[in-house]
């Protein structure tokens, strides 16, 4: 059995117990939803916290015009992790490619995403992903349906890496050498937004209409003269020594609150969806915002289509307060591009392994627990000949 099998096997497994497991003791819970909790030095939760930054950084760089906005600006990993980095100058076009996430789970054995063939699966700006099946996206059609990546850093933990020389291999091997600690400034954020072609995202969800209703709908970006619309992001805040995580989903998105469910303390109306337990990819209705949200997106100049992005849920712990472990997954991040499941997928206990060895290179066996959804405390001895790389698996791509 190969590595992905093994893989597949074990997430398949991991998410039927996920929701319960019963014993002749009663209902064992396996994970629980991760929701809202302390962010250092701020007396606000993670919700409230996370839905300020995203009013920074969806704001407009310039008043009176609704792109490009302030992410669409911040680094990519090829701008970042180069052997010549820069920093994207204004009008700079916003870089595209396919999941790094997904070839790495679907690496075979003794491969690498340096060899030749894998390194070309990942430099296309758009890619058919791999669990369409999974939820309900299109596999056929002409342009082919795709989903695209993007990962952007803003400036702080752009420049914290490069004046570190934390961006390739030799870096790393070097600061491995003197066991340099790897810790980002707070100010640091990240994030991961995946985008689909409009007419891939018509066909995936019909009752948008037509393209000029979609763009009424979503924020768009035209790329190498394709217009994309942002389905799903994920973000990610130093402003804890284990990273604020949360994730969003645009509210059309088909089974947004599926498995887990969704939960907002603070921007919806509703801060609690249950997950529909009788049928997949279903709509679950708008996320109408509070008047407190409201007013932060009024004050950032935000344009009205992101009140149609819904925050799903965030996390800062790896599990209860009892040990269970906490998971959180976006319907298309991890559960369609991914190959992953949405119930056994936890942002801070994967992004935990993150890291490099003396060659600068993340392990073996860092690289193997991809695959594997981690979720709750750490494991011992993966990390073991490994430093920590911030929570950020960007490393993945530092070259030689």
């Amino acid at each position: 059995m190969t590595r992905p099998d093994f893989a597949i096997i074990s997430a398949l497994l991991v998410a039927l117990l996920v929701s319960t497991t019963a014993c002749t003791q009663g209902t064992v819970v396996v994970a629980v939803p991760a929701k809202a909790g302390a962010v250092d030095g701020k007396t606000e939760n993670s919700d409230a916290f996370l839905w300020r930054l995203f009013t920074e950084f969806t704001a407009p760089v310039s008043k009176g015009s609704p792109s490009p906005v302030v992410f669409e600006t911040w680094a990519s990993d090829a701008d970042t992790f180069s052997t010549d980095p820069h920093f994207p100058k204004a009008g700079e076009p916003m870089k595209l490619h396919a999941s790094v996430l997904e070839a790495v789970k679907t690496l075979k054995p003794n491969e690498s995403l340096r060899d030749p063939h894998v390194a070309a699966t990942i430099d296309v700006d758009c890619k058919p992903p791999g669990g369409a099946a999974v939820g309900g996206f299109p596999a056929s059609g002409t342009p082919l349906p795709c989903i695209a990546e993007q990962v952007a850093r803003n400036r702080p933990e752009f420049d914290y890496i490069v004046k570190n020389n934390l961006n390739t291999q030799t870096g790393l091997a070097a600061a491995y050498a003197k066991s340099f600690k790897v810790d980002m400034p707070t100010e640091s954020i990240a994030i991961k937004g995946d985008w689909i072609p409009l007419p891939a995202l018509l066909q995936w969800i019909p009752q948008l209409g037509d393209i000029g209703n979609i763009k009424k709908l979503y924020h768009t970006v035209t790329v190498k003269n394709i217009e994309y619309a942002i389905v799903s992001m994920h973000v990610a805040s130093r402003q804890n020594p284990n990273w604020v995580w949360g994730t969003f989903e645009h509210q059309m998105n088909p089974g947004r609150c599926d498995y887990i469910g969704c939960f907002d303390t603070f921007g919806a109306q509703i801060p609690a969806v249950p997950p529909n337990k009788k049928a997949y990819n279903t709509q679950y209705g708008s996320c109408p915002k509070t008047e407190q949200l409201k007013s932060l997106m009024a004050k950032a100049d935000l344009s009205p289509v992101w009140e149609n992005y819904c925050l799903k849920s965030t996390e800062v712990d790896f599990t209860a307060a009892d040990g269970t472990p906490y998971v959180l997954g976006n319907s298309v991040i991890e559960g369609i591009v991914g190959n992953g499941t949405i119930a056994a997928s936890s942002c801070i206990a994967c992004h935990y392994y993150a890291s490099f060895g003396s060659n600068g290179q993340p392990t073996a066996s860092a690289v193997a627990i991809l695959p594997f959804n981690p979720t709750g405390n750490p494991i011992p001895g993966v990390l073991n000949g490994s430093l920590q790389f911030g929570f950020s698996w960007g490393v993945l791509l530092a070259p030689k």
